[in-house]
C-alpha cells in the first residue's frame, strides 16, 4: 500500500497570515509521487486552505495510517505555518514549550493547535517495517528576530505566525526559565517514522519564489534533489538540501530525525 496525505494552507482567516507557496508545494509533491513513485491518485488525499482544519487533518491522518502493515509506504506532507506555544501545569506554572503546526482554524489555543502528543497518539500504532515519512515545511521558531526578518531576495515571508502579546510573553517566560521544549523531532525519534523539517526549532522556513513561482524552500529543493539519477538516502537528501540553501544564503537548516533504519533508506 502507498498512501499520502498532503496539507497546504495559503489562506488563513487573518489575511496578514496568508502564504503563497503552500498549495504549489502539495500539488508538486502529488505530481512527483504519481509520476516518479507509483502512487495512485485515489491513494493521495489533499487538504487545502479552509478545509485544512484541525479536525479534518486528524481525520485524514487516521485514514493515512489505518491498516498499515510492513512494506507499506506512507507520506504526510504539511506546508503552512508552524509555531511554538508555552504550556502550563495544573498549578498554572509554565512547564514546557510545544512545537505545533497551525491548521486553518488555529487560534493559539490547545483546542486548535496540533501538538506532538496528538501526532504521537495517531502514529503510535505503526508497525515496524512501514516506511513512513513526515515532511513539515513550516517554522517552529523560538526567536522572531532572526535573519529572515532582514530583506532576503526571493522570500515572500516566513512560515511562522506572530503570537498575540500575552502568548509572546508566555513563550519568552518559558525560554527564560529554560523549560524543556517538546519538539516534533522527539516524537519522530520515539516512533517508527522519519521527520524532515524545514529548519531547526529556533529558525524559520522560507515561503519563497523560484523561477517566478511560489514554493516553500524545503519542498522546492527536496523535489529538485530527488529528481536525480542516483536517489539519495534521507540523510543524504537533507545534506544536499542544506547545501543548496547555503548557496542562496537562506538562513534555515532543514533537519531529519527518526528511525535510523529509515534515515539510511531511500525516499521510497
Amino acid at each position: 500500500m502507498k498512501r499520502a496525505l498532503l496539507v497546504g494552507i495559503n489562506k488563513y482567516p487573518d489575511p496578514n497570515n496568508n502564504l503563497h507557496g503552500c498549495i504549489n508545494d502539495i500539488n508538486d509533491v502529488a505530481g512527483f509521487l504519481t509520476a516518479q513513485k507509483q502512487f495512485s491518485m485515489p491513494d493521495i488525499r489533499l487538504l487545502a486552505d479552509e478545509r485544512a482544519t484541525k479536525a479534518n487533518i486528524i481525520e485524514r491522518l487516521t485514514w493515512l495510517v489505518s491498516g498499515a502493515k510492513p512494506g507499506d509506504q506512507l507520506l504526510f506532507h504539511y506546508s503552512g505555518h508552524g509555531a511554538q506555544m508555552a504550556t502550563r501545569s495544573k498549578k498554572g506554572e509554565i512547564d514546557g514549550l510545544d512545537e505545533v503546526i497551525c491548521p486553518y482554524d488555529f487560534d493559539w489555543t490547545d483546542n486548535t493547535a496540533l501538538k506532538d502528543k496528538e501526532f504521537a497518539k495517531i502514529f503510535a500504532g505503526l508497525p515496524k517495517g512501514v516506511e513512513f515519512i513526515w515532511i513539515s515545511d513550516s517554522c517552529h521558531s523560538q526567536d522572531l528576530s532572526r535573519d529572515f526578518k532582514k530583506p532576503v531576495p526571493g522570500i515572500f515571508k516566513v512560515r511562522t505566525m506572530t503570537p498575540p502579546a500575552d502568548i509572546a510573553w508566555r513563550n519568552m517566560s518559558a525560554m527564560v526559565s529554560v523549560v524543556p521544549s517538546k519538539a516534533l523531532a522527539k516524537t519522530a525519534k520515539a516512533l517508527n517514522l522519519a521527520l524532515i523539517s524545514g529548519c531547526k526549532s529556533n529558525q524559520e522556513s522560507a515561503d519563497a519564489v523560484f523561477n517566478k513561482r511560489a514554493n516553500g524552500a524545503l519542498t522546492y529543493f527536496l523535489l529538485k534533489s530527488l529528481n536525480t539519477k542516483t536517489p539519495p538516502s534521507l540523510r543524504q537528501l537533507v545534506t544536499t538540501i542544506n547545501k543548496s540553501l547555503r548557496k542562496i544564503k537562506y538562513p534555515q537548516e532543514p533537519q531529519v530525525e527518526g528511525s535510523a533504519t529509515l534515515l539510511d533508506a531511500l525516499f521510497f
